[in-house]
């Protein structure tokens, strides 16, 4: 009975100190589909330029658009900062890219304190080559500089009006 115990108290330990964090969600609204691997997240959603949640994927020309990642946590830190990376991803329906940007966040080359990168934003702001009526697929891979295991991707169908 005691070595059950102990082994139970190891296995609750280890299982603790992984800090490891797996999962996937949807918005049933705008139909962002968002999965996560190796970081914990909160919440994930469509927002507009002012950072209110969507509740549609209908979107107007011109019109800033974000994917925000909120209560990101499980970064790898070095000297008490984060680098969080972020790619996103622009297609048309035949899937030809319009926009890759490999890294939007390669200004934080000296990272930043892990409170500060809790909310993670991919902007997307509409636009020429985009057509009204068009549906695009903006997706928005967030990712550990030190451990690119650690990712965040969603995805979602944008129709443009």
């Amino acid at each position: 009975m005691k070595n059950s115990r102990l082994f139970i108290f190891i296995v609750c330990t280890f299982l603790v100190a992984c800090n490891f964090s797996k999962g996937v969600k949807k918005d049933l609204n705008t139909g962002l589909l968002a999965s996560y691997n190796g970081f914990g997240v909160d919440d994930i959603y469509l927002a507009d330029q002012s950072d209110n949640r969507l509740n549609t994927n209908k979107v107007a020309m011109g019109a800033v658009v974000k994917i925000i990642a909120d209560g990101v946590v499980n970064y790898v830190t070095k000297e008490g900062k984060v680098f969080p990376g972020c790619t996103i991803i622009l297609t048309d329906t035949a899937g030809k890219e319009i926009l890759n940007v490999p890294d939007a966040f390669s200004d934080l080359t000296d990272g930043k304190p892990q409170n500060e990168a809790r909310a993670l934003k991919a902007t997307l702001t509409t636009g020429n080559p985009m057509v009204p009526g068009e549906t695009y697929h903006f997706k928005a891979i967030f990712y550990d500089k030190l451990k690119k295991e650690n990712t965040i991707t969603a995805e979602v169908n944008l129709q443009m009006q």
